[in-house]
């Protein structure tokens, strides 16, 4: 197996969809105009950042193999977060973090869960 190819498919593709999570939940607080509010702008900005840098570390990386349940956390917070932070009234930061956070959670356990190959000797 050459160095381009991923040794994990399901662990490639589960953190890599996460990166696109991490680069949307950075940027969602200006495409979809909620930026005004300081509390869901800055929440999404800097777990946009933590989702971003350990789905990086998990798809590119050989180390932190277990550090992809942190985002499974952080997708916890996203659901829980708008009602916890006081921005649910507002749908757009609402809906965007409850889903987001589903989806990051579901993509990091795939990840998290995916079979690791045995060791080569």
């Amino acid at each position: 197996m050459d160095a381009t190819t991923p040794s994990r498919p399901r662990t490639f593709a589960g953190s890599g969809i996460n990166i696109l999570f991490g680069i949307w939940l950075i940027l969602a607080p200006f495409i979809l105009g909620y930026a005004p509010l300081q509390v869901a702008m800055w929440n999404d900005i800097i777990l946009g950042v933590l989702v971003l840098a350990i789905a990086i570390i998990r798809t590119f990386g050989t180390a932190l193999g277990t550090a992809i349940w942190v985002n499974v956390v952080l997708g916890i917070w996203l659901v829980i977060a708008p009602f916890s932070l006081n921005y649910g009234d507002d749908p757009s930061p609402r809906w965007n973090d409850i889903i987001l956070g589903i989806l990051v959670i579901i993509f990091a356990w795939s990840s998290a869960s995916a079979p690791q190959p045995p060791e080569k000797v």
